[in-house]
């Protein structure tokens, strides 16, 4: 039996007095939240992005109180010339990137928002990546964790949530004690430096794994290797939690843990099913996740139990919006793929007019337009790739039962059209499965605009 034996964590890189160049600041506060704690920490701050300052207004917004530079709407390479330190951000492509490129030719020193923050915090981490559900069950986790810590555990005094679920803790560092506890999404492009700093988690969790992100990856195993990072280095008393994943990953976990395949808690379909406010098979599956999670810090399952059946969800993920004419309204903007749709049409037991598309992208839409074929009373396509999610749809209704489907040149006429293919008792779903890029900053400029949509219905 392998016993793993982490490498010595490196030294917290310095910042203070530094020219410290961040690339990429986004529009999900990854970016942001760095560029405000190295400003707080006195280091000398040039925020660059390709996007300009009227696509990242609400990230430039945030930050008008602190004293930087931004240099937006494009990548110039005298600002390498100074700089001592560049912060990364997880969105830049690191094998296309020109400009980080000539960091790595210029040997210049860089890291992340993750592993500044990873290198300094002092308490307990309970790290969660996957390939679905990952922000849902962070966000379960925490909530059953803080009812815990408010009526029973003497274990942790606290809990703070961020990462990839869209808030970096690195702002509220000072805040956060030894005797606390951080539950930390962690995405694969997040997780594709941590080896840097010689640092893992105190409990590792892997959701699931399946095919996704190709377009930044040659193929899956580079994408698993990426998520699986979450597992190298662990100390020999952390915690490995991991739930379904494809055949062709399981050599590949369990080479990450060492050999030591025992040492694995595999997550289970419960022998009694959730009472959940949220919808579908898949939250039944990120509570069995976060159950797994919670039961191996010691937390008893009624109490869990007590404490997911108030869970409300986040927002964009199948989200309830309001009922018009008796039909039900929901926003799963945050379905970026087709398979994420698929989920989606498949979680309402009643009948659904969907609304689809956005961005064109290289996905095969075959497996989800059969699901929306057989599942759907309407299926109302938009965006750049609704011509092709229409023929999809099309083609897999073997027959002249299948759903109607219609095109739409903008979110509005879609939910118009939607509503009047929804019949009392129907639910209509916003589910993309696309980028929101082709009309919107993000999915949730995208998600907004269709709850005020919704809202505006009478």
């Amino acid at each position: 039996m392998c016993t793993m034996v982490p490498m010595e964590a490196a030294r917290p890189t310095e910042v203070a007095g530094k020219n410290v160049l961040v690339v990429g600041l986004g529009r999900f506060g990854g970016g942001a939240g760095v560029a405000r704690w190295l400003v707080e920490s006195d280091a000398h701050v040039i925020v660059t992005d390709l996007a300009d300052a009227a696509a990242l207004a609400e990230s430039v917004d945030s930050l008008a109180d602190l004293s930087l530079t931004f240099h937006l709407g494009g990548h110039d390479l005298a600002d390498l010339d100074d700089a001592d330190l560049a912060v990364i951000n997880p969105a830049v492509n690191k094998t296309t990137s020109f400009f980080f490129q000539e960091i790595i030719r210029r040997r210049l020193p860089w890291t992340t928002e993750l592993n500044l923050f990873c290198e300094r915090c002092r308490s307990d981490v309970i790290g969660i990546t996957g390939t679905y559900g990952k922000s849902t069950t962070c966000a379960m986790v925490a909530d059953v964790l803080r009812a815990w810590i408010s009526e029973v555990s003497t274990k942790y005094t606290n809990v703070h949530l961020g990462g990839n679920i869209g808030r970096s803790l690195l702002p509220q560092l000072g805040e956060i004690r030894a005797s606390d506890v951080v539950v930390l999404e962690m995405s694969n492009a997040q997780l594709e430096d941590l080896p840097r700093i010689h640092w893992a988690p105190r409990v590792a969790v892997v959701t699931n794994l399946s095919p996704n992100h190709l377009d930044r990856y040659a193929g899956f195993s580079q994408y698993v290797t990426a998520k699986l990072n979450i597992l190298r280095g662990l100390l020999a008393s952390s915690r490995i939690i991991v739930g379904p994943v494809d055949p062709r990953a399981e050599p590949m976990i369990v080479a990450a843990v060492g050999g030591d395949g025992s040492r694995i808690v595999r997550v289970k379909p419960p022998e009694k099913r959730f009472d959940l406010l949220v919808p579908g098979e898949h939250n039944q599956s990120n509570a069995a996740c976060a159950t797994a999670i919670c039961r191996s810090l010691g937390v008893d399952e009624s109490m869990i139990r007590t404490v997911l059946a108030r869970f409300e969800g986040l927002p964009h993920r199948i989200q309830f919006v309001r009922s018009v004419g008796g039909v039900a309204y929901f926003n799963d903007s945050k379905a970026t793929t087709p398979a994420a749709t698929a989920v989606a049409a498949t979680t309402l037991n009643r009948p659904t007019v969907m609304i689809v598309g956005g961005k064109r992208m290289d996905r095969a839409l075959g497996e989800c337009a059969t699901i929306l074929a057989k599942r759907c009373r309407g299926v109302v396509c938009v965006g750049e790739s609704g011509p092709e999610w229409a023929d999809a749809v099309r083609g897999a209704a073997a027959t002249s039962d299948g759903p109607i489907v219609t095109t739409a040149a903008k979110l509005p006429e879609a939910v118009q059209t939607a509503r009047s293919l929804a019949h009392e008792g129907d639910a209509v779903v916003f589910s993309p499965g696309a980028p929101s890029f082709d009309a919107y900053a993000n999915f949730v400029d995208r998600g907004s605009h269709f709850i005020e949509l919704v809202e505006a219905l009478d």
